[in-house]
């Protein structure tokens, strides 16, 4: 792997202007360190240079801009989508959005966090619509908003608020862009508030959902069905894949506003399934859900340190040589990359720190008996 990467490093070198003390600069490598160990365990416990009480007062009482952080994240997003289309202007990748629903499930008392912590799908924790935007090779998260239970904004219109924050320069060029999302962004609110943007759709649908004339959707006989909705205006074509998860195969529907042809149609709509690589990537390997904070702001700016890992391992991958088609990047070996490349001091403080207990441990057995 390259170790200048160029990209990541511009980026790790803005986000360092956040803070402007050294014990904050200080805390927020040791804590990257943690996330960077691609071990999904970025516990406040596990840090040896600094206190685990001082990862905990960084993370939820000094004062430094997390939105000047996240700014610096969507600049080098929007510019490495910008460096990708001017290498390719008469054939840009066509933009696709992806939103769903996540959970980060936790048990125990959150006082900080009531309003947060509701049960969806018999799922206790904090719950997060995301915006993940995928273009060619670029895989990257945008944004997310907080579900805050029944009563609420529901995650559809979350979604359209995530789909507000894109920039215009971004819905621009010949091939219109695309959202996927699955059933429970089927409402027609939702479905026509994203046609007006001129973003087509390609979003999973219930089975037992009715056309017009009182049909149910599992009765269609035919891929690609031209189909009027009961309660949804624009027309809509309709396709299903089987999902061989379980013993029985499951059959998924889906639609969409453009004729894509039955075959194609369903082949597009799994698509959507991209974004579930991408929350066992951030969870699995840079502990989003992890968090053992019990303020928002803690618990806010692990979040977004989280994603700025991710981030930068996406970004060092894109200064590496290109990987065959269908495989997948080896997220272990880009976060020891990033580690070793930005913060080698942290590892090696953390590399003394451990030699000098072996060899107190060591003087310890040589020394004659009392």
């Amino acid at each position: 792997m390259n170790p200048k990467n160029a990209r990541a490093r511009r980026l790790y070198s803005d986000i360092l202007t956040c803070f402007s003390r050294k014990q904050h600069r200080d805390s927020f490598q040791v804590f990257l360190d943690l996330l960077l160990d691609g071990s999904g365990r970025p516990l406040p416990t596990r840090a040896t240079v600094k206190s685990p009480s001082a990862i905990s007062r960084f993370l939820n009482h000094t004062s430094w801009d997390l939105r000047t952080l996240c700014r610096f994240m969507r600049q080098a997003a929007l510019q490495l989508f910008n460096d990708t289309w001017k290498h390719a202007p008469h054939q840009r990748p066509r933009l696709e959005f992806l939103v769903d629903l996540t959970s980060l499930e936790k048990a125990g008392k959150f006082s900080g966090l009531s309003d947060w912590m509701h049960v969806l799908n018999a799922v206790h924790g904090v719950h997060l619509v995301v915006l993940y935007i995928c273009c060619g090779d670029l895989k990257l998260p945008w944004a997310f908003q907080i579900w805050r239970g029944k009563g609420t904004s529901s995650p559809a219109a979350l979604a359209l608020k995530l789909l507000r924050t894109v920039p215009p320069v971004m819905l621009q060029g010949k091939r219109r862009p695309r959202l996927h999302a699955d059933g429970g962004f089927e409402s027609a609110e939702f479905i026509e508030a994203v046609l007006e943007r001129e973003i087509d759709i390609v979003i999973g649908v219930r089975r037992n959902r009715t056309l017009a004339n009182g049909t149910p959707i599992h009765e269609l006989m035919t891929r690609g069905y031209k189909a009027q909705l009961q309660g949804l205006k624009p027309t809509m074509y309709v396709s299903w894949a089987w999902l061989y998860r379980n013993k029985e195969p499951e059959q998924r529907f889906v639609m969409s506003n453009i004729n894509l042809g039955g075959k194609y149609l369903a082949r597009v709509g799994k698509r959507r399934w991209r974004i579930e690589g991408f929350f066992k990537t951030i969870k699995g390997r840079f502990g989003l859900e992890r968090f053992a904070q019990h303020s928002k702001t803690g618990v806010m700016r692990w979040w977004c340190l989280s994603g700025l890992a991710y981030l930068l391992c996406h970004l060092a991958d894109q200064d590496v040589p290109p990987r065959p088609p269908g495989t997948w990047p080896d997220w272990g070996a880009l976060a020891r990359t990033v580690r070793f490349s930005f913060i080698p001091e942290v590892r090696r403080r953390a590399l003394q720190l451990e030699l000098s207990e072996l060899d107190a441990f060591q003087d310890a057995l040589s020394a004659p008996a009392p």
